[in-house]
């Protein structure tokens, strides 16, 4: 039977706080976890659950623990929590690449008695709730229990109104490499092609209809989110390089 004491590193993030209302409506016992101490105090008030300053005391006694940090730092943390857990932990993601750190989560699970799952969640911090929206699932594996505990992990977000896809790495990022990355891509590069020819924004608006202002639309969206777990979704993405050798 899943247990109750839910830990998130990376807590006082969008993410975080998406997840930590979601398990704490699940009657689950929340602590954050985050680098960021006055970060970390707010985030704990505004959601009225617990925190902890020591990462080795935030997952000790955690039954599941979700890494939610900058893609390029998740491996290492996988790899530095995985002998503060308890046995039967689980111990699951949410990042948008998968390659490196499956292999992280395969190190550990053959190490220690510990329960892997990786999730890609394909909405923001922004939503209400989570029905109708789609999770990629990467089965890693683990303990004796590892069926019975994953499933009933699983079963909480299906009855939440998740589509579930179970995948594979090399499938996952080269997916997200031309859904995420090409887009991301193709519009920063439209702003760029915009500012360089130095027209004013407000003139070439009057010479446009719908396309050229769909396109400005989008592009403005990408550029006021977070640049920088963009540029790791494509520059951390192995398969997304592959792409850039067709333009």
């Amino acid at each position: 039977m899943l247990g109750k004491k839910f830990t998130i590193i990376g807590g006082s993030g969008g993410m975080g706080k998406v997840f930590g209302r979601f398990f704490k409506k699940h009657d689950f016992t929340i602590t954050l976890f985050a680098r960021n101490e006055d970060k970390l105090k707010k985030a704990a008030i505004e959601l009225s659950v617990n925190y902890e300053l020591s990462l080795e005391k935030s997952v000790k006694n955690a039954d599941i623990v979700m890494i939610s940090i900058p893609i390029n730092s998740t491996p290492d943390m996988i790899r530095k929590i995985a002998p503060l857990l308890k046995e039967n932990a689980i111990v699951f993601d949410i990042t948008s690449l998968k390659y490196a750190v499956f292999k992280a989560l395969t190190e550990i699970k053959n190490n220690f008695p510990i329960n892997c799952i990786s999730l890609h969640p394909m909405f923001g911090p922004g939503i209400k709730d989570m029905k109708n929206y789609f999770m990629m699932v990467l089965r890693v594996g683990g303990t004796d229990q590892y069926d019975e505990l994953i499933n009933e992990l699983l079963n909480l977000f299906k009855v939440a109104g998740l589509i579930i896809t179970e995948t594979l790495p090399e499938i996952h990022d080269k997916r997200i490499a031309l859904t995420l990355g090409v887009p991301h891509m193709l519009n920063i590069l439209f702003l760029n092609l915009l500012r360089s020819t130095n027209e004013p924004l407000n003139e070439l608006t009057r010479y446009t209809g719908t396309t050229f202002l769909l396109q400005k639309v989008f592009a403005e969206s990408i550029i006021q989110r977070e640049m920088e777990m963009f540029g790791e979704i494509q520059m951390e993405n192995k398969e997304f390089l592959k792409i850039l050798d067709l333009f």
